[in-house]
């Protein structure tokens, strides 16, 4: 990748969380403020010297557990995101917030005994702090959980919606312009027949057959094997490498572990596609096309030699794979147009979702 290289289009799914987390930190001062006033006022002593001091400490301590649970909360949410590991997580959150508040009370106890009730015996204090801050902690702990809850549950769904709008867009991108898919393989079964022992169109047949078998049976699939995929690719390729001949060659390196990775459907495809379909390919300017994986990545590398006239196109091809991993992973498509070469790299991911 050179410097040229740029996400298109990296926003995702309007992520419902955001207006609650940028208003957050806002709203923890504000509630830290708050309870130290109050808890200060039901303390209150004679003199102005010492409600500011038991106001400071107050301040002090509060924040010290609404800080440390926050940071507990934010920890959790980054390694066990999302409403289906929400149990998990508010296990470990109560756990580790529990063994937090146990730790910081002995600091509070300690102010109590140091500042405000001097001579005060320190083990009864810890232990009365300790019951209030407990229900503290699990109220904190209540409340941020029960927000983010809601705001991914209602997030999942809403991308569930969105990607199924946007593999029904692939779906129909595939099939567009077609004959009904019984007839078709009716077809090629009747074609095959008459055609009897010619073997290159024997082979030619069955890449087509295997072609519209997987955009028929991977329909329903929101992420599909690597290695079902370059399954595909190849059989595409074929096809083309009949038309053109040695106008048109295709490089592989993919790493053997990348192949247990997941793509969209028909998501590399597209890319080969799109290169056939915008590029001048003849003797003089064959097009070369390079698949490259690694267990992070999978990159598409074309030659560019544009058409002058292009052929008809709903131009969304792209933008419909950009949209459905939009929707997969936080990692962006990444598109580099070189002037000689345009790299589109996708994102592997890991498990289906």
């Amino acid at each position: 990748m050179n410097a040229s290289t740029q996400p298109l289009a990296t926003s995702r799914v309007a992520d419902s969380a955001s207006p609650w987390l940028a208003q957050e930190p806002r709203l923890r001062w504000l509630g830290i403020g708050t309870m130290s006033l109050l808890l200060t006022v039901t303390m209150r002593k004679a003199d102005t010297l010492a409600f500011w001091q038991d106001l400071l400490s107050h301040f002090v301590v509060t924040a010290l557990y609404w800080q440390g649970n926050v940071a507990i909360f934010i920890f959790l949410r980054r390694r066990l995101p999302g409403y289906k590991l929400t149990v998990r997580r508010v296990v470990l959150h109560v756990l580790l917030g529990s063994g937090f508040v146990m730790v910081a009370t002995l600091f509070n106890a300690w102010l109590e005994v140091r500042f405000e009730e001097p001579g005060a015996a320190f083990v009864p204090t810890y232990w009365r702090n300790l019951r209030f801050s407990l229900l503290t902690t699990l109220l904190i702990t209540n409340v941020y959980e029960s927000v983010y809850f809601f705001q991914e549950w209602r997030n999942y769904f809403m991308r569930a919606a969105a990607l199924e709008r946007e593999n029904a867009i692939s779906r129909l991108e595939a099939l567009k312009q077609q004959v009904d898919p019984h007839f078709l393989f009716n077809s090629l079964n009747t074609m095959a027949a008459l055609i009897g022992e010619n073997e290159p169109a024997q082979e030619f047949l069955g890449a087509l057959a295997n072609v519209y078998r997987y955009i028929l049976l991977s329909k329903k699939s929101t992420t599909v094997s690597l290695s079902e995929e370059m399954t595909f690719v190849e059989a595409y390729v074929y096809l083309n490498a009949i038309r053109f001949g040695k106008k048109i060659q295709v490089v592989k390196d993919i790493d053997p572990a990348a192949l247990q990775l997941r793509v969209p459907p028909v998501a590399v495809q597209m890319l080969i596609e799109n290169a056939i379909k915008h590029n001048a390919i003849n003797s003089r300017f064959p097009l070369r096309i390079t698949i490259r994986a690694t267990e992070q990545a999978l990159s598409v590398t074309n030659t560019m030699h544009p058409k002058t006239v292009l052929e008809k196109s709903t131009r969304q091809g792209l933008q419909n794979i950009v949209s459905r991993f939009q929707l997969l992973t936080d990692r962006p498509v990444l598109i580099d147009n070189r002037g000689s070469e345009f790299e589109v790299v996708l994102p592997l991911l890991t498990h289906p979702e």
